[in-house]
């Protein structure tokens, strides 16, 4: 492990200087579980640590806390690196904390730093896991914060913008595809679309966001045409007709934002082609017909 040799540094000088015979006992424990931890046996080095951050002589001291969230760190990456919530997690975090509340030196404080950054990127991967494999936003997002918030404690100004729009643009992608394989499925739709509003607040002309904002609507109303029943009465007709141009129109001004930023975005010239069919604006319908014929584009 890169800076462990270093974390250990002159910790038997500092305790020797403050303890008695009975802090001889936890020094030895100390030094033990250092070794056994050096040697791959974190395990081994558990119980000896645990004794060593509950000893009166030894407690306040930062070596010993850094050192136990060492040994849980080794523990956790076997078993618990992939989950959501874990004990030994948590033990290393509040291990790390307490170690920096006794103000460590700066190698056993970039030491600490490494140990938050680690699950700081775990979070995240868990946070995708359960976002793109698992489908549950509220745990994602539970990952995702737990994220930044470690991170933080390491780089306080740290601006999250990018990384926001990035998973918020994912959370969208996901949702919107649900929704638009299944209409009915209104939390898929709602989900999607307060994802996508979080992108907008932090970058309005956002490509991915706009489309599938765009495609969400367009679907809605390709569907209401298709669930049309002509023999059905008029004012009925009337009114689904109604909002079916309402949704092409929702659509198009999410569409038409794609379409001025990249005038040859295959989708967006495919969705305009169907808005205006939608809308039966004919002269606009014939123009992206054309587009699409210049890129190669199979309309329906």
């Amino acid at each position: 492990m890169n800076g462990l040799r270093y974390i250990f540094k002159n910790f038997i000088l500092v305790l020797l200087l403050s303890t008695g015979m009975n802090g001889f006992a936890q020094i030895d424990r100390l030094n033990r579980a250092q070794h056994l931890l050096q040697a791959k046996t974190p395990e081994l080095a558990q119980p000896a640590i645990d004794s060593v951050i509950h000893h009166p002589e030894t407690k306040d001291d930062f070596v010993s806390w850094t050192t136990r969230a060492y040994i849980y760190f080794e523990i956790y990456k076997k078993t618990d690196k992939q989950k959501l919530n874990s004990a030994l997690r948590d033990t290393i975090i509040s291990s790390v904390k307490k170690s920096n509340a006794l103000k460590p030196d700066a190698d056993y404080k970039n030491n600490n730093n490494k140990l938050l950054v680690s699950l700081s990127t775990h979070y995240y991967n868990i946070a995708k896991t359960l976002l793109q494999d698992s489908i549950n936003d509220t745990r994602s997002a539970q990952a995702y914060n737990k994220c930044k918030e470690l991170y933080l404690i390491v780089k306080p100004d740290t601006n999250f913008i990018a990384r926001d729009i990035e998973y918020y643009v994912a959370v969208g992608s996901v949702y919107s595809n649900i929704f638009n394989n299944d209409n009915k499925n209104t939390k898929a739709h709602d989900i999607a679309k307060v994802a996508h509003l979080k992108v907008f607040d932090l970058q309005p002309d956002n490509i991915p966001a706009n489309m599938n904002m765009g495609l969400m609507y367009l679907n809605q109303g390709i569907n209401l045409v298709k669930s049309l029943d002509y023999g059905a009465d008029i004012s009925q007709i009337d009114a689904i007709q109604e909002n079916i141009v309402k949704l092409a129109k929702q659509s198009e001004q999410f569409i038409l934002k794609v379409y001025k930023k990249d005038n040859k975005n295959p989708k967006a010239v495919q969705a305009l082609y169907y808005i205006y069919r939608l809308l039966n604006d004919s002269a606009k319908q014939e123009e992206f017909k054309n587009k699409s014929k210049e890129l190669n584009i199979k309309l329906d």
